[in-house]
């Protein structure tokens, strides 16, 4: 599984790449065929105190589709954990389907 990290409106420091990796790291938990994860990070200048100053779009590639879930926070690493776990639904979704598909 291949893991980019990627932002335009700020500087991805070591520890925000690493706990990316690290998020990224559970989905694979889902599916053995995932080929790659791509983690968009965007900080929005607004206000100090918006509850979404933060923005996180995940990029997951499965055999034929492409999952997509974007959320936003007032912290970046909260928005990082609640987009992990609406990936994770939507990956589980999808394996969940194939098996459904596959038995009858």
């Amino acid at each position: 599984m291949n893991v980019t990290v990627q932002s335009k409106t700020l500087e991805v420091t070591d520890a925000l790449r690493a706990f990316c990796e690290k998020q990224a790291q559970k989905v694979n938990r889902f599916g053995r065929r995932i080929s790659s994860v791509n983690i968009y990070i965007e900080n929005i200048k607004r206000k100090k105190n918006d509850p979404s100053s933060a923005s996180v779009q995940y990029s997951v590639k499965l055999p034929g589709s492409v999952v997509v879930v974007k959320r936003t926070a007032a912290d970046m690493y909260e928005a990082v954990v609640s987009a992990t776990n609406g990936i994770m639904r939507q990956v589980r979704k999808c394996k969940e389907k194939r098996i459904t598909k596959k038995r009858n």
